[in-house]
């Protein structure tokens, strides 16, 4: 268990260093803020913080920002403003933006659904280790989803799954 001593210190340090442009210690910061780990909590202060950090091109800002918009926290609910977001921090190759991203055009919140490109996005998530990605891509291939259906290389993902969870026992 962490206790309240341990975020003021950590919280300390990130201001410091986002003070200094750490871009890393600014989404911290206010990813801190968001959840009201060892501050009052602020949707402001944290949206200003991670802001900050997305508008400077820093890949988990930006992604912190896509979802930030997608669950509407302490913002209203804006798919487009997600996309947005989630879309320049997958370019830079963030994992979990390009797993969200497949997920929003696979169900056409926020762009046009559209299946093939919901599969080549959760494709690059899965090839870079992407568990959630690699059970979509199986899934996509045995079902015939964005892609030809292909069982062999649904297979081959099942078995890529399978020694994820192996290699993380």
């Amino acid at each position: 268990m962490i206790e309240a001593k341990d975020y003021d210190k950590a919280l300390k340090a990130f201001v410091l260093a986002a003070n200094t442009g750490d871009l890393d210690a600014m989404t911290a910061v206010g990813i801190m803020y968001i959840g009201g780990w060892g501050v009052e909590q602020s949707d402001q202060l944290g949206l200003e913080y991670i802001t900050k950090a997305a508008k400077q091109s820093h890949p988990k800002a930006q992604y912190s920002l896509g979802a930030i918009y997608y669950l509407g926290v302490g913002v209203p609910v804006d798919f487009d403003k997600a996309f947005s977001w989630l879309s320049l921090s997958a370019k830079q190759g963030y994992l979990d933006a390009q797993h969200n991203l497949a997920e929003m055009y696979e169900t056409g919140k926020g762009v046009e659904k559209n299946l093939k490109k919901a599969y080549e996005y959760y494709l690059m998530a899965a090839r870079n280790g992407n568990l959630d990605s690699q059970i979509q891509v199986a899934a996509m291939y045995r079902d015939g989803i964005g892609i030809e259906k292909n069982l062999e290389k649904s297979q081959y993902w099942l078995n890529q799954i399978e020694k994820s969870k192996q290699d993380s026992q």
